[in-house]
């Protein structure tokens, strides 16, 4: 080997090992220095019930939590409005499999077959569902105390009624309505012992307010001065009845007071604000799932319209102003909400 092919190949093992002397400093500068930003999901998926938005109760109300969370929290979101429950399941594996979602919220009790199934497929992704449990690690499940709410919306019913009939129509004959039509039953029966609810008649199905509006009107026909409609936008048509014959009506869900000079008050379910505190919890970390979130009264996730604490927030929120209620009407109402919560009134269930 010469000198000068000697020089070289030192040369080229310094040049080298500078590079490399270089590479390792950068590296370690980087690793020191460099906090990489933890990535941070403030995305959410809503999955409505059959029915979609436009129902003014069930829907529409699930809808306005997740629009507060974005006015609020700064999240954004998707949703998706199926037709069909068949439909369900495809829409939940197309949310899932994105990846994109901090919590991905399914509405109705309907949609448990299919999470059942999307959320063992998928178990890192968050669910959680309205009105149904679903006994997953990966799911959290949001309960609510209808009849407690219905009870209150009973006792206004019962206060106003001439004829001493009311009448009830849900959307489905399955526990969940069931829990509405006792809860209203025992508030009326509670305020006015002389009064009953006609046996509840159901219309099948949510999204049928012709239905609803034929079942209501045949309410009217054997006395009843009033109807409670539990059916989604089946029971728009309900509320129409009771706008067109001159009745009483009482809404679900969301308030629908503002809807008719005739729907004297609303058994109020808040799952807007239980849908804002399951995605504040996703998007801050501190989702739990296989849980089940049960609220009612004391934790204002159900409530009357026409309890005072309630009735400004709809006059803001949807833009009119009450009637005020006579003032032996609002007495009996506050006393039946704190005997309620303080455990002297128990409310029957529809699940027993």
């Amino acid at each position: 080997m010469s000198l000068r092919g000697f020089s070289m190949k030192k040369m080229y093992a310094g040049i080298l090992a500078a590079i490399l002397i270089v590479i390792i400093v950068a590296a370690a500068w980087f690793a020191f220095f460099y906090k990489p930003a933890t990535p941070i999901q403030n995305k959410i998926g809503i999955i409505l019930g059959t029915g979609g938005l436009g129902d003014k109760s069930f829907n529409d109300i699930a809808y306005a939590g997740a629009t507060r969370a974005k006015e609020e929290l700064g999240t954004d979101f998707d949703w998706a409005e199926p037709e069909a429950i068949s439909e369900y399941e495809g829409f939940q594996t197309n949310f899932a499999k994105t990846g994109e979602y901090a919590l991905i919220v399914c509405i109705g009790f309907d949609q448990a077959d299919a999470l059942n199934i999307t959320a063992q497929a998928y178990p890192n992704q968050n669910f959680a569902i309205v009105d149904m449990v679903v006994d997953l690690p990966n799911v959290a499940s949001l309960t609510f105390k209808a009849n407690e709410g219905s009870f209150l919306t009973g006792v206004v019913a019962g206060m106003f009624t001439q004829t001493n009939k009311l009448g009830f129509v849900g959307g489905m004959d399955i526990p969940l309505i069931r829990d509405f039509y006792v809860g209203y039953k025992a508030g009326v029966e509670w305020a006015n012992p002389s009064a009953t609810v006609l046996d509840p008649v159901f219309v099948g199905g949510w999204g049928d307010p012709t239905r609803g509006k034929e079942l209501t009107v045949s309410l009217f026909g054997l006395g009843a001065d009033g109807v409670f409609a539990a059916a989604g936008k089946s029971g728009l048509g309900a509320l129409e009845a009771a706008h067109e014959n001159g009745k009483m009506g009482f809404g679900v869900d969301s308030c629908q007071d503002y809807l008719y000079d005739e729907i004297i008050a609303s058994a109020t379910k808040r799952v807007d604000v239980a849908v804002y505190e399951m995605i504040q919890d996703a998007i801050e970390g501190k989702f739990v799932g296989g849980e089940i979130y049960s609220g009612g009264l004391a934790e204002k996730w159900t409530g009357c319209s026409r309890l005072p604490n309630e009735e400004s927030f709809w006059e803001e929120t949807f833009d009119f102003t009450y009637t005020a209620l006579p003032e032996n009407v609002v007495t009996k109402l506050t006393d039946a909400n704190a005997a309620i919560v303080a455990g002297t009134i128990t409310v029957p269930s529809g699940y027993t």
